[in-house]
């Protein structure tokens, strides 16, 4: 049986008209697909009762389990429940009172949303609501219960008495593309590995599986296919390794300043779990709540995170190289401060008393693309970090921070 199938409707009036970026819709998207959902369609539309009512109907009809956020709560365009009621069968009580009560564990504000769940035939409907951080929170409350829901919507009525499997191990589908000479290998062979080794298939000899084996480990870490060629006495053979199911790397921000915002919220439609590291609770806005995937006082409260990288925005933070000597040693793929070589002279030579040494942090951190807004320069960033992953150079900046 394959995964089951998604859908997300992202629910707002400025989303729809493009004057605000949609930060639930994708937030949610990639919860459900690290879920083991495949997510089919993905859909916005403005708080208009007949539009909602018609895409969700249209989405029942594409996916087993329809997502939507926003428009949940007390405002005189939030019709999102009211549009849901309209078209559902029969309504899932349960499942709304336990997203409300997930969401009690962070705010008040919680029993404010209105949102309800139900089914559309043999789909389910579940309201989230808007914001970013709720929704992700709110979906991760009812997700050990969806498997088993959406059985007995499908009409699987027969009781288990243990749990659904959890979602497979990250693997890599290895691949044989190109042959060159006579080795025991033939073009179209396949092999699927995890990081214990072989699990199904092979490339037609213990060679060639044993290579590819000991590549798994590197590819999902760097989350992106790669070709690499293997030899045997008889020949080679050119195999495509694709990780599936690999674990996001994280952005780790430190400095809750603008530029931090625009990193945290593009980050995250780059492909990576963000967390924003700031001491100074007061500099947290509502914005950067909203656009972190979390939001936490110092580096000893990350907790494992994988593959990560690291920016810091405030070169005039408390404890700058502190904090980046603990990330470095924790082993951070890569560091960059911001600011001029001026700036961080300082950071860098508490670095090297810290016994870190100062070349492993890029600063000035990004791609020189003559950037000067907040949105700019976070933009600079994040193509310098696009430009490492994939091997490119590009060009960096030699002189003053902006």
């Amino acid at each position: 049986m394959g995964r089951p199938t998604a859908a997300t409707l992202t629910v707002s009036d400025g989303v729809a008209e493009g004057s605000r970026p949609d930060l639930s819709g994708p937030a949610v998207a990639q919860a459900l697909e690290a879920a083991g959902f495949d997510v089919v369609r993905r859909e916005i539309v403005p708080d208009e009762r007949d539009r909602i009512e018609a895409t969700l109907r249209e989405l029942a009809a594409a996916a087993v389990l329809v997502v939507t956020t926003g428009g949940t709560g007390l405002g005189p365009r939030d019709v999102t429940p009211e549009a849901t009621r309209t078209v559902i069968d029969r309504e899932a009580p349960g499942l709304a009172e336990a997203m409300r009560a997930a969401g009690r564990a962070t705010t008040p504000m919680a029993d404010l949303s209105r949102g309800i769940a139900g089914t559309i035939g043999s789909a389910l409907v579940l309201n989230l609501p808007g914001g970013r951080r709720g929704a992700v929170e709110s979906l991760e409350a009812v997700l050990p219960a969806l498997p088993h829901a959406l059985e007995l919507v499908a009409g699987r009525t027969l009781h288990r008495e243990t749990p659904p499997p959890v979602p497979a191990e990250p693997r890599v589908v290895a691949t044989a593309v190109r042959v060159h000479g006579d080795p025991p290998c033939r073009a179209g062979q396949r092999l699927v590995l995890g990081r214990s080794g072989p699990l199904e298939g092979t490339l037609g000899c213990a060679e060639f599986d044993g290579a590819a084996a000991a590549d798994v480990s590197a590819v999902l870490e760097e989350g992106e296919p790669v070709l690499r060629t293997y030899e045997h006495e008889l020949g080679s053979v050119e195999v495509f390794l694709e990780p599936t199911g690999a674990t996001r790397p994280t952005l780790v921000v430190l400095g809750a300043t603008p530029v931090a915002r625009w990193l945290l919220r593009w980050g995250v439609d780059l492909g990576h779990d963000t967390v924003l590291v700031e001491p100074r609770s007061e500099r947290v806005t509502a914005d950067h709540k909203e656009a972190a995937g979390r939001v936490v006082g110092s580096p000893d409260e990350l907790g494992p995170v994988g593959v990560f990288d690291v920016v810091h925005t405030d070169h005039d933070a408390p404890l700058v190289a502190e904090h980046v000597a603990a990330l470095v040693g924790a082993g951070a793929r890569s560091v960059g401060v911001m600011g001029s070589r001026r700036h961080a002279g300082p950071h860098l030579e508490r670095l090297r008393e810290l016994g870190v040494d100062p070349s492993r942090v890029e600063t000035p951190v990004g791609l020189d693309i003559g950037a000067r807004t907040p949105q700019e320069i976070a933009l600079s960033i994040l193509a310098g970090l696009v430009a490492s992953r994939t091997g490119r150079a590009g060009e960096r900046p030699a002189g003053e921070a902006r």
